[in-house]
């Protein structure tokens, strides 16, 4: 049975990538599972916990962990100034690059 879901799922999941809005969408929605997977391996790594880097955030253990789950229940992404005081609260500073895909536009 479950082989028959991961079928199912990767054969959604082409359909899917074959539509530029839909494609968008996903890789957005990545990015942001991405991110805040990292940000929690971060955290641990660093031997803090949730309500540690909240206190030194001045706000809430469960904010943390909506930032760590990557927005949920249909909730806002974080703001960059929200990403940045995280970031300073594990000691490190938050850097923003833009990265060029395969065929860069308007070239």
């Amino acid at each position: 049975m479950t082989e028959r879901f991961i079928d199912t799922h990767d054969e959604l999941r082409q359909s899917v990538m074959t539509d530029p809005q839909a494609r968008t969408e996903y890789e957005a929605f990545k990015l942001q599972l991405d991110l805040a997977q990292s940000m929690k391996h971060l955290r641990q790594e660093c031997h803090l916990t949730q309500e540690e880097v909240a206190a030194k955030m001045h706000t809430s253990k469960s904010t943390i962990a909506r930032l760590e789950a990557a927005g949920g229940r249909g909730k806002h992404s974080p703001s960059l100034k929200t990403l940045a005081k995280y970031a300073n609260a594990l000691g490190y500073t938050l850097e923003i690059s833009l990265k060029p895909v395969a065929k860069p536009v308007g070239r």
